[in-house]
């Protein structure tokens, strides 16, 4: 048998990680252990350790901080984060070019501003590499969103929440907005003497609650003129110039005006549209909508 020793332009040898080494590893991590992982791919644990030292001699590094806890080192970290990139090519390749048929029925619940603004692109993008996978949506406010995944309505919830100081879960869940005020006449923002005209969802919004946080901080007198459920309607009554509403950056259209702040009106802050699932129970169709939801958000 001859084994031809595969070498690069330079006349250097090639390294190739095999994709199954990179699936375990990365299932590890996911699900927090080798005996979790195991039981996901149908695998003993001492096989699973295996699969992991033999990456760890590919690669001539530690991948885990040997402890409780399966911390992951510094070459652990970079090589989760191009593990995954790696898998999601690998997995859209093979379903494009063998025609593979991947379908399922996956339930998303995400907050009205989104269903325009980033929604159509990500199902469409989506439904070119999997055209058998149906997705149902729910538009609501955030509150309404989270209350139902927790009841177990949604597979993938996608939400809007204040900003934490310190976000401890996946980069690609999440991304932080800018909140802005959005108008249609400029004396609407500049006025200091009547009440600011506001125009927001029901009790329960983040953008209500902010707003109204920001304004009694500053003393500043404001009444609710309009309330929708309907993002549609919030844009119909900013144009109309019945009163100013907030929203994230990337949501407003291009034809309203919209500032950080004014002389009369405070900085908004932000917030954090970050998406919610449980690793566990996600299907093959599940895990494809959460992928395409992941660009979506980074590309809003």
């Amino acid at each position: 048998m001859h084994n031809a020793l595969i070498k690069d332009q330079n006349g250097n040898a090639m390294t190739n990680i095999p994709t199954d080494l990179l699936r375990t590893f990365v299932t590890i991590k996911d699900l927090g252990g080798f005996t979790s992982a195991g039981e996901f791919l149908g695998r003993s644990q001492p096989a699973i350790s295996l699969q992991i030292k033999k990456l760890e001699e590919i690669l001539n590094t530690k991948i885990f901080l040997r402890g409780a806890s399966l911390e992951l080192t510094e070459d652990g970290e970079y090589l989760y984060e191009a593990a995954r990139q790696m898998l999601e090519i690998n997995d859209q390749i093979i379903a494009k070019v063998r025609g593979e048929n991947v379908s399922g029925k996956v339930r998303l619940g995400i907050p009205n501003d989104f269903e325009l603004v980033f929604l159509p692109k990500a199902l469409r993008n989506l439904s070119r590499v999997y055209p058998n996978i149906i997705v149902e949506v729910d538009c609501e406010i955030s509150k309404v969103i989270l209350q139902r995944y927790q009841k177990g309505h949604y597979d993938i919830a996608l939400a809007m929440e204040h900003a934490k100081e310190n976000e401890d879960r996946d980069s690609r869940d999440y991304r932080l907005e800018t909140l802005e005020w959005v108008y249609k006449d400029s004396r609407l923002i500049n006025g200091y003497d009547d009440p600011i005209p506001l125009i927001a969802y029901p009790q329960g919004c983040v953008y209500r609650a902010i707003m109204e946080e920001s304004l009694q901080s500053q003393r500043h007198p404001f009444r609710f003129m309009y309330t929708s459920t309907s993002l549609l309607g919030i844009f119909s009554a900013v144009e109309e110039g019945l009163g100013i509403t907030a929203m994230a950056r990337s949501v407003i259209p291009e034809h309203l005006k919209h500032a950080s702040s004014s002389k009369s009106l405070p900085e908004l802050g932000q917030v954090c549209i970050g998406l919610y699932y449980k690793e566990r129970e996600l299907n093959v169709a599940s895990r494809h909508v959460l992928d395409f939801l992941r660009s979506g958000i980074a590309n809003i």
